[in-house]
Order: structure tokens, then C-alpha cells, then sequence
């Protein structure tokens, strides 16, 4: 989960940065943000499959969450709450970090429980029928009141360095019950060991070809933790419904695209410093999520308070779903003290087992990227 491009900057330089702030417009403590929109609205039942990509001569797993129809009867009995079978391979973990070769097949299977009833291979709801009017989702509303028609809005997600499709499935569930197709492909460093030697462009680009042509969607946005917040932000577009870097970005983004940075003073591998460095210039920068204007075409968000009390800011992975994180400690846990003993890089994961802060996390940011997508897609034609 750890991105590649980041570069070690001095501490002079993070305290330059710190007292100065060069990159950000506005100041980092703000006493009041705007008001978020009211959410008058009904979320949509939320459908999930789980699909092989096909990128060249090679199958890519990809999740894809949507806004499902789905029947009151079927509502009460077909919810999954553990549809999502999560593979870590110790093989892949050993092969990255040691260089050791070990079969990828070597490794458990956990199933990850949702967030919100899933009702896998449910029919879509597709927004301009009759059965998505009678039940208008957060995106079909706002685009309805700022006058424009309902479309298929989908938004990609991608993981980082050893990470998984799964790593921010709240979110994804989140947004697929606004209105949002959301797909989340396997990447070649991901923690599954399914994926081998396919460029992160090849896949994004085949994976926006297949949401136009199978869903149907118009309209894109793209959202990554860690290395997979470079890739969101170096990925061709356009994305017009924005562009979210989560703990890591690439620099010398300069395109056109809403962008909305997120990042932590207690993240141990994509330091704060790194980030601010690549941030670019004249972006409105604050520390509260909830001061965050998104009436602004960019923006960054650096949290450096803790979301629980006596504890430091969020590490690297506490922006990752509980269940993905749980995951990882009931399986790494207990080889914690000898990765140390071999001085491996361990990605903040010893932080998060003191500071299991994934839940509070979320309750802030997630509705913070939520309004970002909503409020882009919704002044889109």
C-alpha cells in the first residue's frame, strides 16, 4: 500500500513548508466551512458482482458496486453480509518484500463482511426509467435539481502497493447507494497475487471502456489510496466528477479535472511533507473535513489531529475499510515481531494495531468524498 514516487524531502524543508505553506491558498484553520447539502434523499439497495476484466490476453478481478432494483420482498431475505471474498497471499506479501519466491497460492481466504445489505447480481437501476424516479438517489436528485438529466455516473477505485479491490469497500458501497457504479479492479502489486506484469494504465483504460460499454456510464471519476492516489491522478481522462488522492499522490498534476487531496501528518509511509511537496500550487488547503469548500475546483484536506482520544493522526491504512484492516491483523499479527526482527517494511501496520481507527476515520472522510463526486457530477452535462 505504499506508493513508489514519493520522494524523501529534509526536514528543513518540511519546516519551511509547515510555517509557510506555500502551496495552499487559504489557511489551514478555517472557523467555518460551508453548510453540506441535506440528505433528503433514499439510498438505493445496493448490488454488487464480481467480474474477470479482460485486459489483452490476461483476466483482471474486478468488483463493481451499482445502485440496484431490487423488490421489498427480496429486500428482506437476499442481503449478502459477507459477499466479498477477500485472498491475501502470503506468497505475493514474501516476493514483494523480501524477494523471495514463494507460490502466490500460499496464502487465506476471508470473507469480508459489508457495510450495508448487498444483493449480489441484482438487477441495475438504471436512472432514466420510471423505477428510478419513484426512488431518486442523491446523484439522480441533485442533477435533477440543477436541471439536467439523470445518467450513469461510475467512479473507479484503486488500491495501492500491496493493497486489494477490497481496501475501501465502505466506500464503494457508499457511493453505489448515492447513485454511482463504482469499479475496483485487482492491480499487479495487490495483495491477491492474481494480476501479473499488466501497467495500471492498461487497466484503468480497459476498465473505463467496459463501464461505457456494459453500464452504460457517461461520466467518470477516480479515487486511490496511496500509490493508487498517484494512479488517480496521473490516469488519462477526463474525470469529470473529480479526482481523489487518498495518503499519496503523484506530483505535477496540472489537468483540468476537479482534485481533492486527503493526507495525514501520522501517516509513516507517504509522509505529510511528501505530499505538500506535490500538492499543486494555489490549492485551498484545511485541516477540518467539514471546512472543505467544494464549490472550489481543488482543494486538500491534512489532518493532523487524532480521531481518538490520546492517540496520534491517522497512519497510512486508516483510511482502509475495518474489515479489510481485520483482515490483515488476524493473518500478520502474529509475524509482526519477525518482520521487525528482518527490519521488513511493515506500512504503518504496527501503528494501526495501536490505533484501529479505521471506523472514526471513515465517519469524517467518507461523506467528505461522497459530497466531492456528488457536487462535480451534478454541474456536469
Amino acid at each position: 500500500m505504499v506508493a513508489s514516487y514519493a520522494r524523501v524531502v529534509p526536514r528543513s524543508l518540511l519546516r519551511r513548508i509547515s510555517l509557510g505553506l506555500a502551496t495552499c491558498s487559504v489557511a489551514l484553520f478555517s472557523a467555518e466551512g460551508p453548510a453540506v447539502a441535506e440528505r433528503a434523499y433514499t439510498p438505493a439497495p445496493v448490488g454488487y458482482r464480481s467480474i474477470q476484466l479482460q485486459v489483452g490476453a490476461k483476466q483482471v478481478p474486478t468488483s463493481v458496486w451499482y445502485p440496484a432494483q431490487v423488490g421489498k420482498a427480496a429486500a428482506r431475505i437476499a442481503a449478502d453480509k459477507k459477499p466479498y471474498q477477500h485472498f491475501i497471499s502470503v506468497g505475493k506479501i514474501v516476493e514483494v518484500l523480501q524477494g523471495a519466491l514463494l507460490p502466490r497460492s500460499v496464502g487465506w481466504e476471508f470473507d469480508l463482511q459489508a457495510g450495508l445489505p448487498i444483493f449480489a447480481d441484482a438487477p441495475a437501476l438504471v436512472p432514466d426509467t420510471s423505477a428510478a424516479s419513484d426512488v431518486p438517489t442523491r446523484l439522480q436528485q441533485l442533477r435533477t435539481s440543477a436541471g439536467l438529466r439523470p445518467q450513469n455516473c461510475a467512479i473507479i477505485f484503486a488500491h495501492g502497493y500491496l493493497g486489494s479491490r477490497f481496501d475501501m469497500l465502505h466506500l464503494c458501497e457508499r457511493l453505489a447507494s448515492q447513485g454511482f457504479i463504482v469499479a475496483s479492479p485487482d492491480f499487479s502489486e495487490g495483495l491477491s497475487g492474481a494480476v501479473s506484469e499488466l501497467p495500471r494504465r492498461d487497466i484503468v483504460s480497459e476498465l473505463l471502456a467496459k463501464l461505457r460499454r456494459g453500464w452504460g456510464a457517461q461520466q467518470f471519476g477516480i479515487v486511490g489510496h496511496s500509490a493508487g492516489g498517484g494512479t488517480a491522478t496521473v490516469s488519462p481522462g477526463p474525470f469529470v466528477c473529480g479526482r481523489v488522492a487518498v495518503a499519496g499522490l503523484a506530483p505535477g498534476y496540472a489537468g483540468p479535472d476537479p482534485l481533492l487531496v486527503i493526507a495525514s501528518e501520522g501517516d509513516g509511509v507517504v509522509r505529510l511533507e511528501r505530499v505538500l511537496q506535490a500538492i499543486p500550487s494555489g490549492t485551498p488547503c484545511v485541516e477540518d473535513p467539514k471546512n472543505c469548500d467544494l464549490s472550489q475546483s481543488s482543494g486538500a484536506v491534512l489532518l493532523r489531529r487524532a480521531f481518538k482520544p490520546g492517540e496520534q493522526a491517522p497512519c497510512h491504512i486508516s483510511f482502509l475499510s475495518a474489515e479489510t484492516n481485520n483482515a490483515m491483523i488476524s493473518l500478520l499479527s502474529p509475524l509482526l515481531p519477525v518482520a521487525r526482527a528482518l527490519k521488513v517494511p511493515v506500512l504503518d501496520f504496527d501503528t494501526y494495531l495501536r490505533l484501529q481507527d479505521s471506523e472514526e476515520v471513515a465517519s469524517e472522510m467518507l461523506p467528505l468524498i461522497e459530497d466531492f463526486f456528488s457536487t462535480n457530477a451534478a454541474k456536469q452535462d
